[in-house]
Formats: structure tokens, sequence, C-alpha cells
């Protein structure tokens, strides 16, 4: 499913996260927006995992063991990547998450090719 979205607000946030096999205690990230449906008016919270070179860049990071300050610096980056308010963004939602539609959040990933394609 496709989502032509209207940039509301973004973060990138911070959570806690663990090792499975260590159980050692590490930072995550993830984008998380506001978006408006340009064709519907719906309001929904979205988190992307994917299209931004800056959070797989974060995610290789994060594998190779960097230090926690490295992680927000590559994080902060990332900030001023973001869409900026009321821009459209084109999503590709790959699954819900949340327990009841009131709390559901809308995993996507950027759709840069989709994107590239339109603009062709």
């Amino acid at each position: 499913m496709y989502l032509n979205a209207i940039v509301l607000s973004g973060d990138v946030g911070e959570y806690r996260d663990f090792n499975a096999s260590t159980g050692a205690e590490q930072l995550a990230f993830s984008i998380k927006m506001v978006v408006i449906d340009a064709d519907t008016t719906e309001k929904y919270t979205v988190q992307l995992n994917d299209g931004f070179e800056l959070l797989e860049q974060l995610k290789q990071m994060k594998k190779q063991g960097a230090a926690a300050d490295d992680l927000r610096q590559v994080a902060d980056q990332l900030r001023l990547q973001l869409p900026p308010q009321f821009s459209q963004l084109p999503l590709e939602v790959l699954r819900f998450k949340g327990k009841s539609a009131q709390y559901m959040t809308l995993v996507c990933k950027y759709a840069a090719a989709m994107a590239q394609s339109a603009a062709a």
C-alpha cells in the first residue's frame, strides 16, 4: 500500500535496546512522523525504517559497536535531513504496529524509487 503523505512533524527517536545474544544495553534510533494522507486527509503516525541514507549508516554503526556519542551525532545530522513541515512524502506501508486503531503506527519506508519515477 502506498501513502501520499504530507508531513506535519517528525523526529529521530532514541531508545534503549538490549542485544539478544549478550544482554548488553545499546542505543537504537527510528524516525517517527505525524502525517496526513493527501488523498483522504486522514492523520497517521508513521515509523520509517528504510529510505534515508543516514538511517542506514546508523544501523551499520550500531552493528559495528560504535560509541553512543558517535551514534547521537549521526542522529542529529539525520534530524536536519528530515522533510520539512507540509512537504509531500511518498511512503510504502510495510505493516501496521499497535493493538488498537487509536494507537496504531504505520511502519513504512520512503518510496524513493516511486518519487524519482514520478519526477521524470
